[in-house]
C-alpha cells in the first residue's frame, strides 16, 4: 500500500477529500493533511509519502514553491497540483517543474477515485521497474568478478584508450605501480593434469580445481605487497600484469615467477611454464607485453617444461645446420627404405640442431607439418589409406606438442607406425601377388609362347619389380620356376602315360623335342627314355 499526503488551506475541501475518499480501496494510506506549505514541507521530510496532492494558492508557502522543495529532495515522489480555473496558468508552470498532474476544483469524488487508480498503476509500474533494477544491480554485483576478468582479458589482447583503462581501473578497484609495466603468462604443462581427465570432450571438475589452485598461488606471490594483477585468460592460462621501476621490475617479476612455479610444483605436484614480456610505458600497451609473454611461453617447445622464459633472453637465427628440405628428404628416404635405426639417428640430429640454433617455434612446427604432409603423400602414393595409417586428424596431435622432446618422440613414433603398417600391408599384398603368379603359371605352362612379360602384364606389375619380388618370395627366378614345373609335369607323363617323348615335350610347353631332352637330362641326370624305363610306376617327384 502506498502513502499519500493532502495539502490545502481550505478546511472544507481538505476535510471532504479526507473523509469521503476510500483511500484503502484505492490502494493508499493517508499519512497527513496540512493547511499550508511550511507545515506540509516539514511533514514531507518526516513522512516521505509516495504521493503529495497540494493546492497552489496557500499562505506562507504556495504549492509551486512546496513542489520545488520536495522535488529537490526526491525525484520519485508523485506531485499533484489542485487548482481552480482562474489559477490555470500556475498549473502549467507546475507541469514545467515536473509535477505529475493537476486537478481542477471543484473535485468530483468519482473522478478523484479514478484519478487515484491511475496514480497507483503508475506507482506499481515504477516499483516493478525499481525492483528490476535492484535485481540487475544484484546480478551485476554477483557478476563483478567475471566482468573484471573479461576486462583484463580484453586489455591483454587489445590496445585500449587511456581514458577507458583509467575508468575501468577505477570501477574494478584496480591499480598498478609505475612507471613501467609488463605482462607474464603461465601455463600448466599438462593441461589435463592429475585427476583432470577429459570425459566426453569436457574436462572434469578436478582439472578446473587444479587450475584455480595454481592461479591462487600466483595471486599469493604477485598481488599484495608486489601490487600485481592476476587473472585467468580465455585459454585457461594464468596472466599477470605488473608495474614498477625500470631496471627492477623485470628482475623482481622473474624471481616471483620462479617462486610461484616452485610452489605449484611443491603443493600441486604440477609443472608450470612462465613467459615474460618486455617492459612498456603505459597500461594501455600491456597487450604488446602480453603478446610477447605468450610468444616466450611458446619457447617451452625448445627449452622444455617448467622454465621461466623471458622474451628478452631469446636469440633467433643462429642455426647453420642442414636445411629443412635436406633433413626432410633424408628422413623420408630412411622411412621408405625401412631403416628404423637411420630414422632414429636423423630425428635425434634434428632435435639437437633445433635446440642449438634457437629456431623460432613456428619454424619448428612448420617443419613438422611438412614432414607429416610428406609422409601422407608417400603413404597415398604407395596405395594405402592415409586415415588407416595416420588417423583421421594427424595434425591435431602436432598442435598439442609442447616440447621439442615430445616432438621427437611423436616423429619417431609416427615414422615407425608408417613403416610397420606399410610393411605389414605390403607383406599381405606380396603374398597375394605371388599366389596369383604361381596360379597363372600353373594355367599357362603348357603354352610354348608363355613368357615373363605375359605374366607381368596379367598382374599389372613391372618386369623388374616382379622379378625381384618373385625371387625374394620363392628363391627362384621365373624361368627356373617355369622350367621346374614343366619338367615335373613331364616326369609324371613319362611314368604314367604311353605318350611319345616328342608328344610329352609338346604337352609341357616345348616345341623342340631335342631341346626338351637336353634340358630334361640336365635337370634330372637322365634322358627321358632312361627315366621312363627306371621309374615307371614309381615316380619320385
Amino acid at each position: 500500500m502506498y502513502t499519500i499526503m493532502l495539502v490545502d488551506d481550505e478546511d472544507e475541501v481538505r476535510e471532504g477529500m479526507k473523509l469521503k475518499t476510500d483511500w484503502e480501496g484505492a490502494g493508499f494510506r493517508l499519512v497527513g493533511d496540512y493547511a499550508n506549505g511550511v507545515d506540509a514541507l516539514e511533514g514531507y521530510e518526516a513522512l516521505k509519502p509516495d504521493v503529495v496532492i497540494t493546492d497552489i494558492c496557500m499562505p506562507f508557502m504556495d504549492g509551486l514553491e512546496l513542489s520545488r522543495r520536495i522535488l529537490a529532495q526526491s525525484k520519485d515522489v508523485k506531485l499533484v497540483i489542485v487548482t481552480g480555473y482562474e489559477d490555470f496558468e500556475y498549473a502549467k508552470q507546475a507541469i514545467k517543474l515536473n509535477v505529475k498532474d493537476y486537478l481542477l476544483k471543484p473535485v468530483n469524488l468519482a473522478e478523484f477515485t479514478a484519478f487515484l487508480g491511475g496514480i497507483k498503476q503508475e506507482l506499481d509500474a515504477d516499483r516493478a521497474h525499481r525492483e528490476d533494477l535492484s535485481a540487475l544491480r544484484r546480478k551485476l554485483n554477483e557478476s563483478f568478478p567475471l566482468l573484471r576478468e573479461r576486462f583484463l582479458d580484453r586489455l591483454s589482447i587489445t590496445r585500449l584508450s587511456a581514458d577507458e583503462v583509467a575508468r575501468k581501473f577505477a570501477y574494478f578497484h584496480l591499480s598498478l605501480p609505475g612507471p613501467t609495466y609488463l605482462a607474464l603468462v603461465a601455463d600448466l604443462d599438462e593441461p589435463a593434469g592429475r585427476g583432470s581427465e577429459v570425459e566426453n570432450g569436457r574436462e572434469t571438475a578436478d582439472g578446473e580445481l587444479l587450475r584455480f589452485a595454481a592461479a591462487n598461488i600466483f595471486k599469493e606471490w604477485f598481488e599484495g605487497d608486489f601490487g600485481g594483477i592476476v587473472f585467468q585468460t580465455r585459454e585457461d592460462r594464468i596472466a599477470v600484469f605488473a608495474g614498477g621501476l625500470p631496471g627492477r621490475l623485470e628482475a623482481e617479476a622473474g624471481a616471483l615467477a620462479e617462486h610461484a612455479r616452485d610452489s605449484v610444483a611443491k603443493y600441486l605436484k604440477l609443472s608450470v611454464t612462465v613467459g615474460i614480456g618486455s617492459l612498456c610505458e603505459s597500461p594501455c600497451l600491456l597487450s604488446d607485453s602480453f603478446r610477447e609473454a605468450s610468444a616466450a611461453l611458446d619457447y617451452r617447445f625448445l627449452m622444455g617444461r617448467g622454465a621461466v622464459i623471458s622474451i628478452g633472453d631469446l636469440e633467433f637465427g643462429r642455426g647453420n645446420g642442414r636445411t629443412q628440405g635436406q633433413w626432410e628428404a633424408s628422413l623420408i628416404a630412411a622411412v621408405k627404405s625401412g631403416q628404423i635405426i637411420q630414422v632414429t639417428d636423423i630425428t635425434s640430429q634434428w632435435i639437437s640442431e633445433q635446440r642449438r640454433s634457437g629456431m623460432q617455434v613456428t619454424t619448428c612446427m612448420q617443419g613438422l607439418y611438412k614432414v607429416l604432409v610428406a609422409l601422407m603423400n608417400w603413404v597415398s602414393e604407395a596405395g594405402f589409406d592415409e586415415q588407416a595409417v595416420l588417423g583421421s586428424d594427424p595434425f591435431s596431435r602436432v598442435r598439442r606438442l609442447q616440447t621439442l622432446d615430445e616432438a621427437g618422440e611423436w616423429l619417431l613414433q609416427t615414422c615407425r607406425q608408417v613403416m610397420e603398417h606399410v610393411t605389414e600391408k605390403r607383406s599381405h599384398v606380396h603374398t597375394g601377388q605371388i599366389e596369383a603368379a604361381l596360379h597363372y603359371i600353373e594355367q599357362r605352362y603348357t603354352d610354348p609362347a608363355f613368357s615373363l612379360q605375359e605374366l607381368c602384364g596379367h598382374l599389372y606389375l613391372s618386369v623388374s619389380y616382379f622379378s625381384s619380388l618373385f625371387k625374394q618370395a620363392t628363391g627362384e627366378t621365373f624361368v627356373e620356376r617355369l622350367t621346374r614345373l614343366r619338367i615335373e609335369k613331364a616326369k609324371e607323363l613319362l611314368a604314367f602315360s604311353a605318350l611319345k617323348t616328342y608328344e610329352i615335350a609338346g604337352k609341357v610347353g616345348y616345341n623342340d623335342p631335342q631341346y626338351f631332352s637336353v634340358l630334361f637330362k640336365r635337370l634330372t641326370g637322365e634322358t627321358p627314355k632312361a627315366f621312363r624305363a627306371s621309374r615307371r610306376g614309381s615316380v619320385r617327384l
